[in-house]
């Protein structure tokens, strides 16, 4: 048995069923995920207020968001994978090349689903509380409002600089850092639990996604694409492709964000495309019917290239 075979043994040996390789105790590695990402937290909070202070600053923000990626997102991804199982880059699936074919039909998917998604998120943000549960609701939107204000101060200029940061920044990194967190890391080890499906470890994912996320007037629309990322490293065997979806995703929201912000028409834009959703439900339902088809390519693709992952 030569070199080659004996790492092929080897590698199998370590092999769950399907494509993940084999995990004896999830939960802790779960447990150790989640203590380093609060541990993180806890020492990033004190970084930021000496970056950040009592004011928001561009320069301030990015190095915050930088560090915040770094260590609170894609740390505990790593340990986690390393405490798991001996095979910590099959686990978060980033040794795993992806085809171009996926990766395409990820994006079209994504800017078909636009209209569809934009109504949604129009929707869910114009959700109210009962009236007994108006106190609730004004600290939502103040929590919201906060978010928002950090991702502008962020994305802060209209320059090429500042846009070639934005999409730097909050496009690619935080695509990586939080995909390695919540599908490389989070998902798959869901998905190796003894008698948990495949679609309960993707959702389940997804929902913390959305959750951590602490915007709940845009919860709906966040766990859809957190279950969209999921069904993605799933069907394709690689986190890279729900990463590439991830950063393009945020470098157009980042994108269009500085057009308008160059224009000075941001308002009057989100307005008009409010208007134009809200009614034209041709597009709507041609959006729907559209992204379901490319959903279904994107699937029978996988099935004819990882026929092994489907097994529950």
């Amino acid at each position: 048995m030569d070199i080659k075979e004996i790492n092929s043994t080897s590698f199998n040996s370590q092999r769950g069923s399907g494509w993940l390789p084999v995990v004896n105790q999830p939960l802790r590695a779960i447990g150790v995920l989640f203590g380093v990402f609060f541990i993180m937290l806890v020492l990033l909070s004190v970084v930021s207020s000496l970056l950040i202070g009592d004011g928001f600053t561009a320069k301030g923000m990015r190095i915050f968001a930088i560090v915040q990626d770094l260590l609170v997102f894609i740390l505990p991804a790593v340990v986690a994978a390393f405490v798991a199982t001996r095979l910590p880059a099959s686990l978060l699936t980033v040794n795993v090349r992806p085809r171009l074919f996926p990766i395409i039909m990820a994006i079209i998917v994504m800017l078909t689903s636009l209209p569809a998604m934009e109504l949604l998120i129009e929707w869910n943000n114009n959700l109210h509380l009962p009236e007994s549960m108006s106190g609730l609701e004004e600290s939502l939107r103040n929590m919201e409002d906060s978010a928002s204000t950090g991702i502008s101060a962020l994305s802060g200029g209209n320059t090429v600089g500042d846009l070639i940061m934005g999409i730097l920044i909050i496009g690619i990194l935080t695509g990586i850092a939080e995909e390695l967190f919540f599908r490389g890391a989070l998902q798959n080890l869901f998905m190796t639990m003894p008698k948990v499906k495949k679609h309960f470890a993707i959702w389940a994912a997804a929902f913390i996604f959305s959750f951590m996320h602490f915007q709940f007037f845009g919860f709906v629309p966040r766990l859809l694409l957190g279950a969209y990322f999921g069904y993605l490293i799933w069907w394709t065997g690689s986190v890279w492709v729900p990463v590439i979806a991830h950063a393009f995703n945020n470098s157009l929201v980042v994108l269009l964000s500085w057009i308008a912000a160059r224009s000075g028409v941001a308002e009057s834009v989100e307005n008009a495309a409010a208007i134009n959703l809200g009614t034209d439900w041709y597009t709507i339902t041609l959006s729907v019917a559209v992204t379901a088809l490319g959903l279904i390519v994107l699937r029978r693709d996988a099935l004819r290239h990882r026929t092994g992952m489907y097994h529950n």
